[in-house]
């Protein structure tokens, strides 16, 4: 299982964007020092509260230019037309690709706030058309030579992109997909998909995810894939020293998850395709027990707590999780990646490396004495009967 760090750079009242800017690289830093396989943010525009990062094609090249290993993937890029014209998408992408030296991933969607949608003047009925039209445009940019296009939102005629990808066939692409239309479509697609964000529990993702296998084994792919099944703990990730004091501290997430998801609802009446983000309705944002531990929106608590979440999704069959780290204070999110980084994410990636108590240790031990000695026993009763006189036999 890969573990992605996202954060939006939420900036708290009175500090500036700047300052947090500066922490975020800190947090991206230490998350690769600790083993964190990439970093992510969303693209979000005149944002209120909650996000800050309106260009990540920009931030991303100044970070990769200050780490060596972790990978950064966009959480996501938006493809409506008025937007981000995807063929500037595969343009900026593969520059990312060559600076990093293959280290980009591009994730890819339509948008979820009506804040974006209506600044740039997006019909909430036509951009999943769009979307899907820049998926197909962007991975002919990167395969074909020249390439061409001719759609209802697109009509390139042949053309050669510059630069080219780095990563073979191209960088891997992926889809955000909140309703199982949306991950049937990857999955047809062959690309990635993002589920989770809803805050209905873990039956949802588990069945998200197996619907995308049965989609994606029965269907015909003519372009390369790049499948990937990755789960997002849009609430947050936050990990202390105890349960009862990471609880305490991610407290403030929920105002941050109350904001989020009041979109969700607006957007739900604009468009049957956002239909299936009305369903957030029903979640009582201030049952802090569900919200915790069964809502799937969270990862809270000791590094312990933490396991047993993340085991729920590795038994699931999920192969990435994307952890919102942010809309907390600076210092408490850096001790957050630390403790993650060091217990947690370990007994997924070297298990057999993690330092076991002596107790364990002992006690399996002591439960494999009985089979240790019947296997003496039977090796002393052979050599005893093959050193007999023939006689004696």
């Amino acid at each position: 299982m890969d573990f992605i760090l996202m954060t939006e750079g939420d900036t708290p009242v009175g500090l500036t964007h700047e300052h947090r800017y500066r922490e975020l690289i800190e947090e991206v830093l230490l998350a690769e020092r600790v083993g964190f396989d990439a970093f992510g943010s969303s693209e979000q525009h005149v944002a209120v509260g909650t996000a800050t990062v309106s260009c990540p094609e920009v931030l991303y090249p100044y970070l990769m230019a200050l780490t060596s290993r972790i990978r950064f993937t966009h959480l996501v890029t938006l493809l409506p037309t008025r937007i981000n014209h995807a063929l500037r998408v595969a343009e900026r992408v593969a520059t990312e690709d060559i600076l990093s030296n293959g280290r980009i991933e591009l994730g890819t969607g339509r948008g979820n706030t009506t804040l974006a949608l209506r600044a740039f003047e997006v019909d909430p009925a036509e951009n999943k058309s769009q979307w899907r039209e820049g998926i197909e445009l962007i991975r002919r940019a990167f395969l074909d030579d020249p390439f061409s296009f001719v759609g209802e939102h697109y009509k390139i005629p042949p053309r050669s992109l510059v630069p080219k990808p780095l990563q073979w066939p191209y960088p891997p692409i992926s889809a955000a997909a909140g309703s199982p239309s949306s991950v049937e479509t990857a999955a047809e697609l062959g690309i990635g998909a993002v589920v989770g964000g809803l805050y209905l529990g873990y039956d949802l993702v588990e069945s998200m995810l197996k619907l995308y296998d049965e989609a994606l084994a029965a269907t015909a792919h003519p372009y390369p894939i790049t499948p990937r099944k990755m789960v997002a703990i849009s609430g947050g990730m936050h990990c202390a020293e105890t349960t009862a004091l990471a609880r305490k501290q991610a407290k403030p997430l929920f105002d941050m998850v109350k904001l989020s998801t009041g979109a969700y609802e607006r957007l739900a009446t604009l468009s049957k395709d956002y239909a299936y983000m009305g369903a957030v309705k029903n979640v009582d944002f201030d049952d802090q027990e569900f919200m915790f531990e069964r809502s799937q929106g969270f990862v809270v608590g000791d590094p312990d707590h933490c396991i047993q979440h993340i085991q729920r999704y590795a038994d699931m069959g999920a192969e990435a999780l994307v952890l919102r780290v942010d809309s907390l204070p600076h210092e408490q999110l850096m001790r957050s990646i630390e403790l993650f980084g060091k217990y947690v994410i370990p007994h997924f990636k070297h298990p057999r490396n993690v330092v076991r108590s002596s107790d364990d240790v002992l006690a399996d031990i002591r439960a494999a004495r009985p089979a240790h000695e019947e296997a003496l026993r039977q090796f002393q009763s052979a050599h005893n009967l093959e050193n007999q006189p023939e006689a004696v036999r």
